[in-house]
């Protein structure tokens, strides 16, 4: 029987099948693998049009590592974290969460402890076949599993490739203006643990990371680098390489589809 991992649902009811009206987390506790497959064939049916600012999600939990899995155009996206900015891999439906990680692991282990309890062997010439049975089989599984890394390892999305309408700036005094215009530090919830937050300067440099228990961002950030400066029209915009970040005034910015609040400190 698999371990149940620790579960909890964001911007989700408590059966994954509609939206929260608060983006409050809902801890879930202790589950099952089949048990969050369910969950996550709910979320793929859930309708979050009509608040295009929330990302549902279900966040899974094993030991200190974490995953979020998360629905995109009628197809299930596994991260390899809990943060929305992380790579991911997709499948079709929520049994094909069985073959990543988390869950792919405790697969491997339970099939280890198996093989121990294997009942007495079998004549040597029906052993033989068996034999070359196992080794076809094996042959087969293999090349299942290169096509199956090929399609999960190659990337979906292509985040250097700019929306058409979103034009970079060079001339100096552009670029200071854009980077003005969206300085601070802004948070996906209400900075609780695990919530995800983004600092830029005024002089464009961005920082993206986690808030830890202490309700305070944590350091090493995950993401440390320069951004560009931009414009969507008369909107600000910088350039990262996890995305596009724009001003959204009077205190906020859509970080790629979601709408981050600034952070305000005490």
């Amino acid at each position: 029987m698999t371990p149940p991992y620790r579960v909890s649902l964001v911007n989700l009811t408590a059966d994954a099948k509609a939206v929260a009206p608060t983006a409050d987390k809902v801890e879930l506790g202790l589950l099952t693998a089949d048990q969050i497959y369910q969950l996550a064939g709910n979320l793929l049916k859930v309708d979050a049009s009509a608040n295009p600012t929330v990302e549902p999600g279900i966040i899974v939990q094993r030991g200190e590592k974490g995953w979020r899995i998360a629905a995109h155009a009628g197809r299930l996206r596994m991260y390899k974290s809990t943060s929305l900015f992380d790579e991911y891999w997709t499948v079709e439906t929520s049994k094909g969460l069985a073959q990543l990680q988390p869950f792919t692991a405790q697969a491997t282990s339970n099939t280890s402890r198996s093989t121990k309890s294997r009942p007495a062997q079998p004549p040597r010439r029906l052993q033989a076949v068996r034999s070359i049975a196992e080794v076809a089989g094996l042959f087969a599984l293999g090349v299942l599993l290169i096509v199956i890394g090929f399609w999960y390892g190659l990337p979906h999305r292509k985040l250097s490739d700019l929306p058409s309408d979103v034009v970079v700036v060079t001339a100096d005094s552009e670029r200071s203006s854009v980077f003005t215009a969206v300085a601070g530090s802004y948070v996906t919830g209400k900075a609780k643990y695990g919530d995800s937050f983004v600092t830029i300067t005024p002089e464009g440099r961005v920082s993206l990371g986690t808030i830890g228990k202490d309700g305070k961002p944590t350091a090493p950030f995950r993401i440390d680098e320069q951004a560009k400066a931009a414009r969507k029209g008369n909107q600000a915009v910088i350039v990262t390489s996890f995305g596009t970040i724009a001003e959204l005034p009077p205190d906020a910015v859509n970080v790629g589809n979601g709408h981050w609040r600034k952070l305000t400190t005490n």
